[in-house]
């Protein structure tokens, strides 16, 4: 699977979360493909992006294919909607892709669970993923013991903001909770939306706050102890947390107010963030696919856009915490006819950081999590992509999204839940002990993915 969607996963791709790409289609398996080829199944965000995928990966990795035996790509392009149902109905008939794509690590364990997976351990040294590859993610891939996925994009959050607005406010990016709160104040007081929000196209964009406000109030050490099972989700750091977040919605900060939440698309909050009736926008690095339309000469209008580490919301949280996350992952069906040319070519959409990063600079999608220096960037990428990257493949207080190393049932009650604490039907006390309860049995089960050490990545 490639990172050929934005962030926005969604949810009816999979049923729990967005492929936020493509799957590969078995060979030979009534999957569409004729002869000795490898069928791929795209779903994009664009015909730009379709374009650029199709010449840059498929047409590349088939020049690469030769002799007369080797299997080519065939890329078959599916719709958004239904390229996840399509995918998981293939492999529970048994006539799966080779390549199966998911939206990360924590969306692949049911898959593991079902055997539905090769191991891809023998091919790691003789590829060279561990040197190419981040280390925590790749061994976010890691289930039982065993490398069933690879990474093939990844991500962090950060606070993006018009820079006009801040200058004509007096504004700067919010290092602090004091701060943050200061500019919502202020924003407020002349009739601006402080914080953009809504989950009206996708609702799972609950859990970006949740995400954010448990690693910059509960902090990555927290976080780790309770994904580890050392501290429980009812610890009051959390529900503090929690009770804090719901503080501000009540309070109309986040969209405009709680009703306005549940029906606010992410055009409107491009639209005002690039007005100036927006202040700041929480959201993730999928945010390059979707935010230039907005500014600029493409929406006929002068405004620029930047974005800023996320500000610590407690005493002994730093500023700057970036949230690991693995948006998509590739595994290799353990039925699949012709495994090593599978793996083969797995290992050309991921592992090559240079062509990663022309695919990021080109179409501002994730890239996988290669290991890459300044030099590898191309000259003409956006230097504002460019520092984000930098700065997260050199990330030292590294967090924790919940899309990544929560289980899959455990994420999903995260964002479901999380409406019912905004619109006042549940407590964030039951709120956190609800998902301490799943969680405890999800890590019982062994459905958490592998969690780094919050201290270097």
């Amino acid at each position: 699977m490639t990172v050929s969607l934005s962030r926005r996963r969604f949810l009816q791709l999979t049923g729990t979360a967005a492929l936020g790409a493509t799957a590969l289609s078995a060979c030979g398996s009534g999957s569409g493909a004729s002869g000795n080829q490898i069928s791929y199944w795209g779903a994009f965000a664009s015909k730009d992006i379709e374009t650029y995928f199709q010449q840059n990966f498929v047409d590349a990795y088939n020049k690469t294919a030769t002799g007369a035996n080797v299997p080519k790509v065939q890329m078959s392009v599916k719709q958004i909607d239904t390229i996840g149902r399509l995918t998981q109905t293939a492999i529970a008939s048994g006539r799966g892709p080779d390549i199966i794509g998911t939206a990360g690590p924590a969306q692949t364990l049911p898959y593991v669970s079902n055997g539905n997976l090769l191991a891809l351990d023998p091919y790691v040294d003789k590829l060279g993923w561990s040197n190419d590859l981040l280390s925590w993610a790749l061994d976010a891939g890691r289930a039982d013991g065993k490398l069933y996925s690879v990474p093939s994009g990844y991500e962090t959050m950060a606070v993006f903001y018009n820079p006009a607005t801040f200058r004509k406010h007096g504004w700067k990016p919010p290092t602090d909770r004091a701060g943050f709160e200061d500019l919502c104040k202020d924003a407020t007081a002349k009739g601006m939306v402080p914080v953009g929000a809504g989950n009206a196209e996708f609702k799972a964009a609950t859990e970006w706050h949740v995400t954010w406000i448990w690693n910059t109030f509960a902090g990555p050490e927290a976080l780790y102890e309770a994904l580890t099972g050392k501290r429980r989700w009812t610890d009051p750091v959390f529900v503090e947390a929690i009770a804090v977040l719901k503080g501000w919605f009540d309070k109309g900060w986040f969209g405009g107010g709680t009703n306005k939440y549940f029906t606010n698309k992410f055009t409107t909050i491009y639209e005002q963030l690039a007005s100036g009736d927006t202040a700041l926008f929480f959201n993730g690095s999928w945010t390059f696919t979707e935010i230039d339309p907005y500014f600029g000469k493409a929406a006929g209008n002068d405004a620029t856009w930047d974005w800023a580490p996320l500000p610590s919301m407690n005493s002994g949280v730093p500023a700057g915490v970036q949230p690991l996350s693995i948006g998509t992952a590739y595994s290799v069906n353990k039925d699949c006819e012709h495994p090593a040319q599978a793996v083969d070519v797995l290992d050309y959409l991921v592992s090559d950081g240079r062509r990663q990063l022309e695919w990021l600079s080109a179409t501002g999608v994730a890239p996988a999590p290669v290991k890459v220096t300044e030099a590898d960037f191309p000259k003409d990428i956006d230097p504002r992509v460019e520092r984000h990257y930098l700065q997260l493949n050199a990330a030292t207080d590294i967090g924790y999204t919940t899309w990544t190393f929560w289980p899959p049932k455990s994420d999903t009650y995260i964002y479901e839940q999380m409406e019912k604490v905004i619109t006042g039907d549940l407590s964030p006390k039951d709120y956190c002990a609800g998902l301490d309860k799943l969680f405890q049995q999800e890590l019982k089960a062994g459905m958490r993915p592998p969690v780094p050490a919050p201290k270097g990545a």
